[in-house]
């Protein structure tokens, strides 16, 4: 492959048709929705400028790496398979589609006979595809996130340079979208305090953002990590909580909801938070959970004189005269335990 030239990258002003399909690509690339939903949307806006008969939108998996299709039509299973595998990835993608980063390349682009490679002789042409394009996307920090492929069934009618300076114009956003871990990254960026983040991903896998990871942060069937399970079934928004690990060490943990069902789990080693020992905490919790006392004592099988007594020394330790605003104090300072 290292003997081939680099390929030219093709860029045309946009008229008033292709403009309006990138302003609408963005809008719904950046809308609400399922990332399904946004996929096929955009696919059906780029065919008004790409008359494709077959695409494939594949992602990369956050954790191996490998393709995986978002959108495939028109390309047979076994072709499909051929182009998410890595012997695809190393002989078209890499060397060719990784040249232009991020912007698309077409076969009639290349500056030597398309027949010379092996994915277009031996897989493209046979299946009926003499003509298409192929975008690698990437991220702003560099990563390669997956690809798009569009193929025609027409030689003599390749996408213009006006189809492919639009694809070229979206690709980022494209890549953005594509990347399950987009807006978990994001959210890490801000997190500019905590000393571990991680993505959990809908399957239970853990992907780190920063920093070295605990094992009870990683392993999907630690204490905390079943504890987060049952806090996000039953919390539906973001929340902070406090942990105390086998150990003995205190930790402020936050839980913020992402799309596509990702969570990101940060977590801040911390003092024992105004001495509380972890019983006043248990007690604490169930009170921001609107328990009374005797509730709270057939949950922790104790009396309610007992009960009593623990919430009158949280009271103190918070400095507040109320159980209200002990609650209050707990929720905003993420006192309360899973």
């Amino acid at each position: 492959m290292s003997t081939f030239a680099a390929p030219r990258r093709v860029s045309a002003a946009l008229g008033e048709r292709a403009l309006r399909t990138v302003a609408n690509v963005a809008a719904i690339g950046s809308g609400g929705g399922t990332l399904d939903e946004r996929v096929d949307t955009i696919l059906d806006e780029l065919h008004s400028l790409v008359p494709y008969e077959a695409v494939l939108l594949v992602s990369a998996d956050p954790v191996s790496g490998s393709a995986r299709p978002l959108a495939l039509s028109g390309y047979s299973r076994e072709l499909a398979d051929y182009m998410t595998s890595a012997e695809f990835r190393t002989e078209m993608i890499e060397p060719f589609a990784y040249s232009l980063r991020g912007w698309p390349l077409r076969e009639c682009d290349l500056p030597f006979d398309p027949l010379t490679l092996r994915p277009i002789a031996e897989h493209l042409r046979p299946a009926g595809y003499p003509e298409g394009l192929l975008v690698a996307l990437t991220v702003p920090d560099g990563r390669d996130v997956g690809f798009l492929i569009m193929s025609m069934g027409d030689s003599r009618t390749p996408p213009s340079d006006e189809a492919i300076t639009s694809i070229g114009c979206v690709s980022a956003l494209l890549g953005n979208m594509v990347d399950p871990l987009h807006d978990a990254r994001w959210a890490a960026s801000v997190l500019a305090d905590e000393e571990a983040v991680v993505a959990l991903l809908p399957d239970g896998r853990a992907v780190g953002l920063r920093g070295v990871l605990p094992d009870w942060m990683a392993d999907a069937e630690s204490r905390m990590r079943r504890a987060v399970d049952r806090l996000m079934r039953a919390q539906r928004s973001d929340t902070s909580f406090t942990w105390l690990d086998d150990g003995g060490a205190w930790f402020r943990c936050r839980l913020l909801r992402c799309r596509d069902g990702i969570v990101v789990l940060s977590a801040t080693a911390s003092l024992q938070l105004h001495r509380l020992t972890p019983r006043e905490l248990e007690v604490l919790t169930h009170l921001a959970a609107g328990r009374t006392n005797d509730e709270i004592a057939v949950e922790l099988w104790v009396t309610t004189r007992t009960v009593r007594a623990h919430v009158e020394r949280l009271m103190d330790k918070l400095g507040v005269a109320s159980r209200s605003g002990a609650v209050a104090r707990a929720i905003r300072e993420g006192l309360l335990v899973p």
